[in-house]
């Protein structure tokens, strides 16, 4: 299926690609920006409130935890399992360092921020020293960041959940960018020369490195892996010309042979890249083995695979989250709902992709993550933007 138009709307500004997609979201959809919540407490666990809503013969259980100070662009970082939470607080970097642009700088007034996260509440862990740009994914021992090195080069690091250490992951004399975990502990990321504006990708585990080079005609930016691990996802940019990107990580070869492209635009840039894969991010923009995107064309959030091609999100969906194998959490028409898994035009039938649109969980606007079981349901967490950080909530639905 074919969405991209040469008639696509001019580029989002900075505002927008930078990751307050859900900010501009919430303001269109409320046509005026709520007053922000009182600040948590940054040394203690919230108190959480238990407010029990009824819809549709559902018991739902919403738990607010409060609002947390965040730069006001950035979304929140969460682990695989939920139970932490990594934002950016300060000043947000600017274009260039947000993309990795020649021109980037060490976001000095820029920092980030760690929480713990459980049925009773959120607690800060601690916060990094200023000059940190918050990563795009976790892992169980912490969360990525990369640092703009005064030579020109930056380098991408985990930062532990528990201690605040840093361990530097990929530290040479190239600008490393967009950096990514895999489920088994590869690392992702694209690499160029400081004095070069184009982005190899670059595949790493256990020690050993695999490359797909430009060539110096086309760049690699804000590559993920699939589920499994078997292929690498990665915007592909060459004269103006998005593709989405997809090969088999075997070695270099493989990563030669194998790539498959699906044309996005002809008017494309890194800032759109950014802007199409910032409300999913990577822990939550990889579901089995699709990769989840908007697509601004449709509207709403688009699956990509190599061999299934490009199928819309039906329902005009901003959002998305995998509670289990019979449901979804989805940000659609001005609310979050749960609902069945969307049916794709071809999966079983011609015809339009249909689903049902869901019950209504909450009128809150928001970005639903998994969270996995709490209290033996399961459970969403959503992330509201708001002017100066974000609101959380635990939701917890029936089994």
């Amino acid at each position: 299926m074919t969405l991209a138009s040469k008639t696509d709307i001019p580029h989002p500004p900075r505002f927008l690609a930078a990751g307050a997609f859900l900010s501009v979201l919430l303001c269109a959809c409320t046509g005026a920006a709520k007053p922000a919540a009182k600040t948590a407490n940054p040394g203690a666990a919230l108190t959480p409130i238990a407010a029990p809503i009824s819809g549709s013969a559902v018991q739902i259980d919403t738990r607010p935890l409060g609002s947390i100070p965040t730069d006001g662009v950035t979304l929140p970082v969460l682990s695989p399992d939920g139970r932490h939470l990594a934002v950016q607080t300060g000043v947000a970097p600017d274009l260039a360092t947000a993309l990795a642009r020649p021109g980037e700088r060490a976001p000095l007034a820029s920092r980030v921020a760690l929480y713990r996260i459980d049925p009773r509440g959120i607690v800060r862990l601690g916060e990094s020293d200023g000059g940190l740009i918050l990563g795009r994914n976790a892992d169980a021992r912490g969360v990525l960041v990369e640092s703009v090195r005064p030579d020109g080069a930056r380098w991408i690091g985990r930062l532990e959940w528990n201690t605040l250490d840093i361990e530097w992951l990929v530290q040479d004399g190239n600008v490393n960018a967009f950096g990514a975990f895999g489920a088994d502990g590869t690392i992702v990321y694209s690499s160029r020369r400081p004095n070069e504006r184009l982005f190899d990708l670059v595949v790493r585990k256990e020690g050993s490195s695999r490359r797909l080079p430009g060539d110096g005609t086309r760049s690699y930016v804000l590559p993920c892996m699939s589920a499994d691990g078997s292929r690498v996802f990665a915007f592909s940019l060459r004269d103006g010309v998005l593709e989405l990107a997809s090969a088999d990580t075997t070695s270099d070869e493989a990563l030669k042979q194998s790539l498959v492209r699906s044309f996005v635009t002809d008017r494309g840039s890194d800032e759109l890249a950014l802007f199409m894969c910032s409300a999913q991010g990577v822990r939550d923009g990889i579901d089995g083995k699709d990769w989840i995107l908007y697509h601004r064309s449709a509207g709403s959030l688009a699956r990509w695979n190599a061999t299934d091609g490009l199928r819309v999100v039906p329902g005009g969906v901003l959002a998305l989250a995998r509670i289990d194998e019979a449901r979804e959490a989805v940000l659609s028409g001005g609310s979050v709902r749960v609902r069945g898994p969307a049916k794709q035009a071809g999966s079983e039938q011609a015809g339009t992709p249909t689903t049902e649109p869901g019950t209504i969980v909450t009128e809150q606007l928001g970005v639903p993550r998994a969270l996995g079981v709490i209290e033996n349901a399961p459970a969403i967490l959503l992330v509201s933007p708001e002017s100066a950080g974000a609101r959380l909530s635990i939701v917890r639905l029936p089994k």
